[in-house]
């Protein structure tokens, strides 16, 4: 979470004031960079980001919290036509003053980010697919990087453990 932080950070310094916005979006959606720098006005309502443009041609509706709805559409360009200015390459800017070293990801971090914290959270592997889009469950499993400490969730959470079953194996 501090490196999200400071990501976060950099995008507020940047000197394109939709760079920001749109990270947030792409974190509270799991949205591809492309897909929340092309929301209209009208795509963002209810409480949700309606993406009509997807690289699969399949359109989507995901959940996000009211602060960033709230402040996609007050910092958003006024009218009925993209929301936000391109910002791709004041992120990549914002990317590099961090100092990460995550080649070939840099605007598709923010999707990953996104995907591993829903696993780590307790999200199913099928929910996120939905979230993100994707036709293929293969492909979904691609972005859930799951963390050496949340594996260990798998013992806690297995049918024996839950039984006691073990414990009472391992007894004289």
């Amino acid at each position: 979470l501090p490196q999200i932080r400071q990501l976060l950070e950099e995008c507020k310094r940047s000197n394109n004031n939709h760079t920001y916005p749109v990270a947030l979006l792409c974190l509270a959606t799991g949205a591809r960079w492309d897909e929340a720098e092309s929301l209209t006005r009208a795509a963002i309502y209810g409480g949700k980001a309606h993406f009509h443009r997807t690289k699969n041609r399949q359109s989507r509706s995901v959940p996000i919290p009211k602060d960033v709805e709230d402040l996609a559409l007050k910092v958003g360009m006024p009218g009925n036509g993209r929301l936000f200015m391109p910002c791709r390459s004041a992120f990549r800017c914002a990317y590099k003053r961090c100092g990460f070293d995550t080649p070939g990801q840099m605007t598709h971090i923010l999707r990953h980010t996104f995907a591993s914290h829903y696993m780590m959270a307790g999200g199913d592997i099928l929910g996120l697919q939905r979230i993100l889009g994707h036709s293929s469950i293969t492909m979904t499993m691609r972005y859930a990087h799951l963390s050496p400490d949340h594996l260990e969730s798998a013992l806690r959470l297995s049918p024996l453990s839950q039984l006691g079953v073990m414990e009472k194996a391992t007894q004289p």
